[in-house]
C-alpha cells in the first residue's frame, strides 16, 4: 500500500522484517504489549494491515490494524467489538499498534501514515478505534490523536494499565 507520492511507502511485514519489528516493539514495550516471534506470526495472520514504514529509503516503523470480525484475542479488541455492537455498529477498524523511530517523530510522517490508514479504514468501518496510555501517560500520543479527531469513549485497566479508549468516526 503506497503513501502519499512525496512521502514513503507501507508495505507488507515479511520473515525477514521480524527480527527489526521485534526490537521496535521491545523498544516501545511499556506503551505497547509483549511480542515475541510466534506472536508476531499469529497477530499478522488476523492483521488487515501488518506493515514496515518505509522512509527515505530506511524502514522506520510498524504498524498493526484489525478489522471487525477477526480472532484477534486483544482486551482491547474485544472492548470495541463489545461496545460496536451494543451501539448497532458491526464493524469499526482497529489500530492495535504504530511504532515510528524516534529520528523521524515530528517530521510528518505519523500524519502522514495516520492518513493512509484512516483511508483504508473507511473502506471497512464508519469508526477507527485505539487506545493511548493514560498510565503511564503518553502525553504526546493524546495529544496528536486528539488533533486527527478522536475522543474518548471510553478508559479501561483490564491490560494492566490504564486507557484511554479512543474513535474517531470516518
Amino acid at each position: 500500500m503506497t503513501l502519499t507520492p512525496e512521502a514513503h511507502v507501507l508495505r507488507p511485514i515479511t520473515p525477514a522484517d521480524h527480527e527489526r519489528v521485534l526490537a521496535w516493539n521491545h523498544d516501545h514495550v511499556e506503551l505497547l504489549s509483549p511480542l515475541d516471534e510466534d506472536r508476531l506470526r499469529t497477530l499478522l495472520g488476523w492483521a488487515d494491515l501488518g506493515s514496515v514504514i518505509h522512509d527515505g529509503g530506511r524502514d522506520v516503523g510498524f504498524v498493526l490494524t484489525f478489522a471487525s470480525g477477526t480472532a484477534y484475542d486483544s482486551e482491547n479488541y474485544r472492548w470495541f467489538a463489545e461496545h460496536s455492537a451494543a451501539s448497532g455498529r458491526d464493524a469499526f477498524y482497529y489500530l492495535d499498534r504504530v511504532v515510528v523511530d524516534s529520528s523521524v517523530r515530528r517530521s510528518g510522517i505519523g500524519s502522514r501514515v495516520y492518513d493512509e490508514i484512516e483511508a483504508r479504514a473507511r473502506t471497512l468501518a464508519p469508526v477507527m478505534c485505539l487506545e493511548v496510555n493514560l498510565d503511564p501517560p503518553n502525553e504526546p500520543s493524546l495529544a496528536f490523536h486528539r488533533g486527527r479527531g478522536y475522543v474518548e469513549v471510553g478508559q479501561d485497566s483490564a491490560t494492566g494499565h490504564l486507557v484511554s479508549l479512543m474513535v474517531k468516526e470516518l
